[in-house]
């Protein structure tokens, strides 16, 4: 049995990294929101035609001896793929980048509320996080490490565990899209908190599939970008930065390649709003500022809205039996994002002398208990 002396200093460890993990991440200067604002628009879908190519970058291989439930090899996963006529897949192994994935990118994260993220084309893969669950400063200090490494930086998954909240989303600066719809749970109120404090974020939408012989894995949400199949991969970072993206839920249980709307035009008749699809939804809506639905139209394959002068964005939702669709904003002036916000110096150094350098010295003394050895005293001789 440990003795007394073991258990205490077990117990002063583990209190002073638990203080040093939540005392040392530095406190951030988070803006207050600003709604897009702007006399024009920004239509990531403007022109006469709209050519769509089929994509998911949230899939995993068998990889890290199979703890990561991943089941298949890369050349399986694209072939499951590729019969299903998607044009870009990514394969996002966690913490490392898989070299047959056709678009190069990993998952990040590996902390126990699932706070992760998406990194595109990195110059390097990050291995730092925090495991324990993470304040707004530590996922704002994962943010900024991860920023300079990565052109296209998504937040996955936000309502899966409630890794990020809507008043993340809004205050949280560095990231480029989201990744709105997931098998795991979809995110569209967190999505409209982004929106709606001025952060341009476009949408984005994965199976998250660990097993593509799954028929409920696999395609059970996806995305769609307007451009041609065979486009480069320059043009691909291009077009997921603009927001020239649409997100797919699979409301049967199989996947689903066609008989499925797709959008045909999105675009200014004047001042008004024109949005037609290539054939008939059972439902369309424009959501806007606060997540509220400014516009409703049945059983049609278009929709015309003025805006109005408190439209600050506007996203179109459509149904039918078979998917939902999700596209990326329009917005109000221009595609502003949030950078990684200050440091607030002066909360950090408080931080540092209240919670980090007390568990600092909890630490040493834990350490010490456990691990130094106290020299006996010895007998007298005569």
């Amino acid at each position: 049995m440990p003795s007394k002396t073991k258990l205490y200093g077990s117990f002063l460890l583990l209190t002073g990294l638990l203080l040093l993990a939540y005392g040392l991440p530095p406190r951030y200067d988070y803006s207050p929101p600003k709604p897009f604002h702007g006399q024009g628009w920004y239509n990531p879908f403007e022109g006469e035609s709209l050519r769509w190519s089929r994509a998911n970058f949230h899939i995993h291989s068998r990889t890290w001896g199979g703890l990561t439930e991943g089941r298949q090899s890369p050349p399986e996963i694209q072939a499951a793929y590729q019969k299903l006529g998607f044009a870009w897949i990514g394969i996002s192994d966690y913490q490392q980048v898989n070299p047959q994935s056709p678009i190069p990118l990993y998952e990040h994260g590996w902390s126990v509320k699932k706070v992760h993220q998406l990194c595109f084309w990195p110059k390097e893969v990050v291995w730092v996080d925090f495991p324990l669950p993470q304040t707004r400063g530590m996922k704002q200090a994962i943010l900024a490490r991860l920023r300079p490494t990565t052109p296209f930086l998504v937040l996955a998954h936000p309502h899966f565990l409630h890794s990020y909240s809507g008043s993340d989303l809004a205050q949280l600066g560095g990231y480029d899209a989201v990744e709105v719809l997931n098998r795991y749970g979809d995110s569209v109120a967190e999505w409209d908190s982004a929106l709606s404090s001025g952060h341009y974020a476009p949408i984005l939408a994965h199976d998250n599939v660990h097993d593509v012989t799954n028929p409920h894995e696999l395609m059970s949400r996806w995305t769609e970008v307007a451009l041609p199949a065979g486009a480069s991969q320059e043009a691909l970072q291009e077009a997921l930065r603009a927001g020239r993206t649409v997100g797919y839920k699979n409301r049967t249980p199989a996947p689903i390649t066609s008989a499925y709307p797709q959008l045909a035009r999105v675009a200014f008749t004047g001042e008004t709003l024109l949005v037609q699809l290539t054939f008939p939804a059972d439902s369309l809506r424009l959501i806007g500022q606060g997540g509220k639905v400014r516009a409703v139209a049945y059983q049609t394959d278009r929709l015309a809205y003025l805006p109005q002068p408190s439209d600050t964005y506007l996203r179109l939702e459509a149904f039918t039996a078979a998917v939902e669709l999700y596209a990326s904003p329009l917005v109000r002036g221009h595609p502003a994002r949030r950078g990684i916000p200050p440091v607030a110096w002066g909360a950090t150094l408080l931080q540092w002398l209240l919670v980090a350098l007390p568990g600092l010295w909890l630490t040493g003394i834990g350490v010490r208990k456990l691990f130094v050895r106290r020299a006996r005293p010895t007998s007298a001789t005569q």
